[in-house]
């Protein structure tokens, strides 16, 4: 009777430990942005990226990456959009944006 106690009750603490350290441990996500101008749109985008606008980038990142520790991938088809927007959201806090040089299709396998 006493091993089964103790072998639930290493089970409780391990679960415990499991559901305290998911609490406390950010989750990390990477998302990639598109910087680029509705009239350069025909160059397509990145799959899964989400397209902004220099404009309203300093109120609408918050929406859609709330963490500030979240990895960001960020291009703008060969322009310096993405180098404005990079430095911007380092500025207000965004330390892991990631800046690329190349158009979106330099991501894709096969290019």
């Amino acid at each position: 009777m006493i091993k089964i106690q103790s072998i639930l009750l290493i089970v409780i603490l391990i679960l415990l430990v499991i559901i305290i350290y998911n609490k406390v441990t950010p989750i990390y996500r990477e998302y990639s942005l598109q910087i680029t101008p509705k009239e350069r749109e025909e160059l397509g985008y990145y799959p899964n990226s989400i397209p902004l606008n220099m404009d309203t980038l300093h109120t609408d990142i918050s929406r859609y990456v709330p963490n500030k520790n979240t990895s960001i991938l960020i291009y703008s088809n060969g322009d310096q959009r993405a180098v404005n927007a990079s430095e911007i959201l380092y500025n207000i806090g965004y330390r892991r944006v990631h800046y690329i040089k190349e158009t979106y299709t330099s991501l894709l396998p096969g290019y």
